[in-house]
């Protein structure tokens, strides 16, 4: 199909081609009609950013962007391979009278698994990859061609990549260029307005710069969106940024639940900004919600009761996002106003260089920001209206000696200086040997390759000689080589999916934090470099792993697993009867069962795994012998939590058995 007639018929659904299509979605770049737009509200706000274009409230810049990204055939980026002539997919695309139920389908395979967009071979690894898309991106942005950028995020490029060489980010190229629809379309994909350059200036400053009170505007907005969000909220106001005020706390009709607020106090930073935005995401959930059913033709689609499952995040924190569902309106807000009043104590404590105390939670491993020095620190600032006179000349008073700099804080400086300086070239020599490693390993994997095209050429050679009389072909050269030449196609396979992943996956970012900003990124241009390729090791090294780890006997593996699944069922089963008189027995099933898989299994690869499994089960045929007497004596309150450790522990071990069933599957 040419792009010229690709193009034609502009206002229409980008999913069935329906000619009523009142929603779009931001981050797709297509409008929507109302039966598609159901269909994208239920895979989630992390997949597809629905708005309503009658009734929901846009900023022009944005609703611009749309409009541009659809006119110039950015649906084309998400149906690459339906436009190729000759493709092997076979797939059509649905029509506005298809049933709801076949464009469920379709949508899922084009917008949730991306099976149907451009997808490029490299073969680098994914530091190049990240580093060239990037790159790319940089320089796209600070042109007006929209669909361009698109198709580079679309990719999988980073919104928020820092170019070394350049010491900015795509925000601040397309801010200085004054390119507003290439700030909206970055804005959207998670670009940071408030993340400094190498000269420590941000995307704000820049506009400040150029006197432009709008784009200023919007990116001020953009920054403190989760903040402003919870005002409109509960108060239909929002701050007024213009006069540097950042939040809006009503004073009115709202108190703080002491119990709650000090809950939120010993949260540290990173959980608490999780939780600011699982609440943020379920409060955008019932404002869509309320826009839907204020549409007549909505009735009779199917609601969204709860935020959908985001599959990049965990299982516990995806539990806690669809119980924010189960609050009621007061109780929400109640919430709503408690997040806003700790995120105004932690920006102004943030903003007096204190950090918050970290020993709350050992959750928080990796810092969204550097320390701060506080005013009793040991040095400080030389002012800047010094004049030149020699220090010696004039003594000190009481009133100023914060204010010059003693002998003794400068050989301090000097020493703190020697350490950094240590310990940037201690990095410099871990990086040189990181990559002198990968380099190793890919040499390792090309020899691998080629010993598997010699094996294959013997195999084609030898399938002209006749087996012996008796012999079933378990022990042959050629069982062993189809077997080789089998394992070694599924690992050239994993590390393409790596790659494809990476690209397809790529989850939408929001700003590092809400309320401060990261420090030292201009003081130190070469930390993305250092970032990447410290993924890069640890992707190596975990290749270097799946290399070396092939099992001798899957089939008797898969055999024990398939077992102690069984056994699991009739344990869980047990437990539910009234009875529970097979508990113990059913447990002890379990325990043989997952011996006889530890028996078999490699030691080398699986020793530390099947320690965690032999302990679970050691704790299980216990719990149930307790779970019976619990049961025969009438005691429901300690039924109860010995019920809850028999489930909590047979869970674990499914687990377990479902992470060896797909490692041994996949290596077949």
């Amino acid at each position: 199909m040419s792009r010229a007639k690709s193009r034609q018929n502009i206002e229409v659904c980008g999913d069935c081609g329906a000619a009523d299509a009142t929603w779009a979605s931001v981050n797709k770049g297509i409008l929507l009609c109302t039966q598609c737009c159901s269909i994208h509200r239920s895979l989630g706000r992390h997949i597809s950013q629905v708005k309503s274009l009658l009734k929901s409230k846009w900023h022009p810049n944005q609703l611009n962007m749309v409009y541009s990204l659809n006119n110039n055939g950015a649906n084309n980026i998400w149906e690459h391979t339906l436009l190729e002539n000759g493709s092997k997919l076979m797939k059509k695309k649905p029509n506005a009278k298809d049933p709801l139920s076949v464009k469920r389908e379709y949508i899922k395979a084009k917008h949730q698994q991306c099976a149907f967009a451009f997808k490029e071979n490299y073969e680098d690894g994914l530091l190049s990859v990240e580093n060239e898309l990037g790159k790319q991106l940089h320089a796209s942005v600070r042109t007006p061609n929209l669909e361009t950028s698109f198709r580079l995020l679309a990719l999988g490029a980073d919104p928020n990549y820092f170019h070394d060489e350049k010491g900015s980010t795509p925000l601040h190229v397309a801010t200085k260029s004054d390119q507003k629809l290439q700030v909206e379309l970055l804005l959207v994909y998670g670009a940071d307005p408030s993340c400094p350059d190498n000269q420590g200036k941000t995307p704000i400053d820049y506009a400040k710069y150029l006197a432009d009170k709008d784009l200023v505007s919007r990116l001020i907005d953009n920054q403190y969106e989760v903040t402003d969000t919870f005002s409109y909220y509960l108060a239909l106001r929002k701050p007024d940024h213009s006069n540097d005020i950042h939040f809006f706390i009503p004073q009115t009709g709202f108190k703080s639940n002491s119990v709650s607020l000090a809950k939120l106090q010993k949260l540290n930073n990173n959980v608490f900004e999780e939780l600011a935005m699982d609440v943020f995401d379920e409060v955008d959930r019932r404002e869509t919600e309320a826009t839907w059913l204020s549409c007549a033709d909505t009735t009779d689609l199917n609601d969204v009761p709860f935020l959908p499952v985001d599959q990049t995040l965990s299982t516990t924190r995806n539990q806690g996002r669809q119980k924010l569902a189960r609050f009621t309106t007061p109780e929400l807000k109640s919430l709503v106003y408690d997040i806003l009043v700790d995120t105004q104590r932690r920006q102004m404590v943030s903003d007096k260089g204190v950090l918050q105390p970290r020993e709350t939670s050992t959750i928080d491993d990796d810092p969204l920001y550097d320390s701060v020095p506080s005013d009793d620190d040991d040095y400080a600032m030389v002012p800047e209206d010094e004049t030149s006179e020699s220090p010696k000349s004039e003594k000190p008073s009481a009133n100023n000696k914060d204010s010059v700099v003693s002998l003794d804080s400068i050989s301090k400086t000097n020493v703190i200086l020697e350490q950094l300086t240590k310990q940037l070239k201690n990095s410099d020599n871990t990086i040189t040997d990181l990559r002198a490693e990968v380099i190793k390993l890919r040499q390792c994997v090309k020899a691998l390759q080629t010993e598997n095209l010699e094996l294959k050429g013997r195999l084609s050679q030898s399938k002209t000689t006749t087996r012996l009389n008796g012999d079933n072909g378990f022990d042959s050269l050629e069982f062993i080589s189809e077997n080789q030449a089998g394992n070694m196609d599924s690992l050239t396979n994993g590390l393409i999916l790596d790659e494809l992943d990476f690209k397809q996956n790529k989850r939408i970012q929001r700003p590092s934090s809400m309320y401060e900003t990261r420090e030292g990124l201009g003081k130190v241009p070469h930390w993305h470099a250092m970032k990447n390729q410290a993924k890069q090791s640890e992707s190596g090294r975990n290749v270097t792993q799946s290399l070396y780890s092939m099992s001798q006997n899957r089939e008797t593996i898969l055999q024990c697993t398939e077992q102690i699944t069984r056994t699991i069922q009739q344990l869980c089963r047990s437990i539910q009867e009234p009875d529970k008189e097979e508990c113990a027995a059913s447990a002890e099933k379990v325990k043989s069962s997952i011996v006889k898989l530890a028996s078999f299994l490699p030691k080398e690869t699986e020793s530390e795994r099947m320690k965690l499994m032999l302990e679970l089960v050691s704790r299980l045929q216990p719990e149930c012998l307790a779970l019976q007497v619990s049961q025969q004596n009438g005691d429901m309150k300690s039924t109860e939590v010995h019920f809850g450790n028999v489930r909590d522990i047979a869970f674990h071990l499914a687990k377990f058995t479902k992470d060896i069933v797909t490692k041994y599957s996949l290596s077949q």
